[in-house]
């Protein structure tokens, strides 16, 4: 009976120093956030901005229109990429999915597609910016963002895991101090890479905190009124677990993707570009005769190093984790080495389903393009959204290295000048 009663009060003085700790955290995050650019808000909803709302479905362009137009207007959609994307989907079974391709230097919309129709599954809007998904592990991003930059761990940093990865154990059984056999520890990387819930949990509760962490999906997205763009991007929303009510269970679950947070793959995608540039934002821009967007006129989300140690970690979810079997096959092994991204699967209720994901960026060493990749599996699924997200990926891999890419025209008129320059020099 003693030991009983041991027990309870040493989890009662474990909570309680946990809470402590959690709100100073906060406070530290919240005085923290007033001295650096990297903790304002995504979009100035103060200044009107003139937006677009976009159609249910865009329209099917051919491969060949140089110039795409929606209701008159030029779009940085690129048809090539598009329909390729679009023809797999169709050809496994247009299942409800979308995906989205952002130029992470101007910002540009590359692609924007879907599967089954939005309509006949009950969204108000384009599949891409449907805001009912949900995030599941896309969610360990921001909590490795803020061990990198409240916590100040690198990417080797290592806890002890005693209660598996694929569970946050109810009793808790994560929290316990470090053992000091190494074969019990886990590196951030490699827990990353396998989305380990366990290790996430275990980080917010004791090197974390409940504080930073908001804050940080504050910063990358969550419940501000819009994304900035030229198009109305719907706010993803987040319900907040209370530090003052909330168990550490509910909140290493929250840490670790399994709480009442959703969001969209155009909102995905703007946050594997945001890490792409090094933690700079860009303006998405989907129509052309919108003023280009400047090289120094994005705003700071995250540090320069937290967006480098989140690129460090990206490739283990291809190379080794729970994306592997998607890039190791067939002509996908070519991007195998240069993509990296972060999967994610949870059931939702809007739609009713397993969801599946995938964010990142390629390639890895210098980003051009951020992607994310969500797809609902039923009864007879034929590919995941990591499969999805490979063949776009190969589709933008196609276009740029194709023997008629614009971009490789681009590339070789620009060597051409850069020699004639070079000639008239010496």
């Amino acid at each position: 009976m003693s030991n009983s009663h041991t027990t309870r009060r040493g989890r009662l003085y474990f909570s309680l120093l946990w809470l402590a700790g959690c709100l100073a955290c906060q406070q530290s995050s919240a005085q923290k956030g007033d001295d650096t650019t990297a903790s304002q808000p995504v979009a100035d909803s103060s200044k009107p901005q003139s937006v677009t709302t976009l159609p249910l479905d865009l329209p099917e362009w051919s491969d060949t229109d140089s110039t795409p137009l929606l209701a008159g207007r030029p779009v940085t959609i690129v048809p090539q990429i598009q329909n390729q994307i679009s023809r797999f989907i169709r050809n496994g079974g247009s299942p409800i999915a979308a995906v989205v391709i952002i130029n992470v230097k101007t910002g540009e919309i590359l692609a924007m597609t879907q599967g089954e129709d939005p309509g006949k599954w009950g969204a108000e809007t384009h599949s891409a910016l449907h805001i009912g998904f949900p995030t599941a592990s896309l969610f360990k991003t921001v909590v490795a963002a803020t061990a990198f930059e409240i916590a100040e761990l690198d990417t080797e940093a290592t806890l002890s895991m005693f209660g598996g990865c694929s569970h946050v154990h109810p009793r808790g059984i994560w929290p316990p101090k470090e053992s000091r056999n190494p074969r019990h520890g886990l590196s951030l990387r490699r827990a990353y890479g396998n989305s380990c819930n366990g290790f996430f949990a275990k980080l917010a509760v004791n090197r974390i905190g409940l504080g930073p962490i908001l804050n940080m999906a504050k910063r990358l997205g969550w419940n501000n009124q819009s994304l900035p763009a030229d198009f109305l991007v719907p706010p993803s929303p987040l319900r907040e677990p209370k530090a003052t009510s909330s168990s550490i269970h509910t909140i290493g679950k929250f840490a670790a993707g399994f709480g009442s947070v959703s969001i969209s793959a155009v909102h995905a995608a703007w946050q594997e570009s945001v890490i792409a540039n090094n933690g700079i934002a860009m303006p998405l821009r989907f129509f052309k005769d919108t003023p280009a967007n400047k090289p120094n006129q994005g705003t700071r989300v995250l540090e320069e190093s937290t967006a480098i140690n989140l690129k460090r970690i990206m490739d283990s979810t291809v190379m080794d984790g729970t994306a592997k079997h998607a890039f190791s096959r067939g002509r996908l092994r070519l991007l195998r080495t240069e993509v990296g991204g972060k999967t994610g699967t949870l059931t939702g209720n809007h739609p009713q389903g397993l969801t599946t994901w995938f964010a990142g960026i390629y390639p890895l060493e210098d980003p051009e393009i951020a992607v994310a990749a969500v797809v609902m599996l039923e009864n007879l699924w034929r590919f995941k959204a990591t499969n999805l997200a490979a063949e776009s990926i190969m589709a933008y891999y196609d276009y740029r290295n194709g023997p008629d890419s614009p971009m490789k025209t681009a590339r070789k008129s620009a060597s051409h000048e850069s020699s004639a320059k070079s000639g008239k020099t010496h």
